[in-house]
């Protein structure tokens, strides 16, 4: 894991002095990723019904940020060998979660194929396409294997890079941290990932931090409820892809 320490300061005279710290005044920030995208609707359609002899069952539900945007108009498929083998729209399940019920077809020859499978988000005119899903199994049940959450941050078309990175504050801060606090990193002023800090973490911050480019580089920001305003560092942190971790000292 690469590390990298940030010398981080206090006070304004400083802050100055050094050039790597500005603080703002600010209310608590939403900060999110924006997943707003320009991908045309796809043009997908199952299969027609004698083309393949076998077929299997896929059932795919949304993850929270996933459900925040979806709509009757988005569309799931399953691909395999560059074809489309099944097509679903939407459906809303008794618990009131999303999800999409794939029939994929296949020949008999194709168990134990990969599949990937496709996501359009109408509302963001985004589209997620993924490996990370098993393999063809004809005429299975949906069991925990066949029973998917998905999260379209895996296989982004607009992000199609990420790290798994953690942030690491020191032990002793200038300020008491609370449970409004919050941390992000930015490329200019997009987010590109939020950080969540369990009580078993603390002080880590763990996120996954979403990339244009294999070696983008990024900057922290950290909003402390105590102080009112929001920190950000601005040497920037170089996103190598898989696990990362980065200290930082205020």
């Amino acid at each position: 894991m690469a590390v990298l320490t940030l010398l981080w300061g206090c006070s304004s005279d400083e802050d100055e002095k050094r050039g790597d710290l500005t603080f703002t005044e600010s209310a608590k920030p939403t900060w999110r990723v924006d997943w707003f995208s320009t991908a045309a609707p796809p043009d997908w359609h199952d299969p027609a019904s004698t083309a393949y002899e076998c077929s299997m069952n896929l059932l795919v539900e949304l993850d929270g940020d996933a459900e925040r945007y979806s709509s009757d108009a988005d569309l799931m498929s399953v691909f395999i060998n560059g074809e489309c083998r099944g097509v679903s729209y939407r459906n809303v399940l008794d618990n009131g979660e999303i999800a999409f019920l794939l029939h994929p077809s296949g020949r008999s020859e194709e168990n134990g194929a990969p599949m990937e499978l496709r996501y359009y988000c109408e509302k963001l005119k985004h589209l997620t396409i993924s490996d990370a899903i098993p393999p063809f199994k004809s005429s299975n049940l949906i069991d925990d294997t066949y029973h998917l959450v998905f999260d379209f941050g895996y296989g982004s078309t607009k992000y199609p890079y990420f790290t798994e990175l953690t942030i690491v504050l020191p032990e002793k801060l200038p300020f008491t941290p609370t449970e409004d606090d919050q941390l992000a990193v930015f490329v200019g002023n997009e987010c590109r990932g939020v950080g969540v800090r369990a009580p078993e973490f603390y002080p880590h911050w763990k996120m996954t931090a979403y990339q244009v480019h294999p070696d983008e580089t990024v900057q922290v920001r950290y909003y402390s409820a105590a102080k009112g305003g929001i920190y950000t560092i601005t040497q920037p942190i170089t996103l190598k892809g898989n696990l990362q971790q980065e200290n930082i000292k205020f």
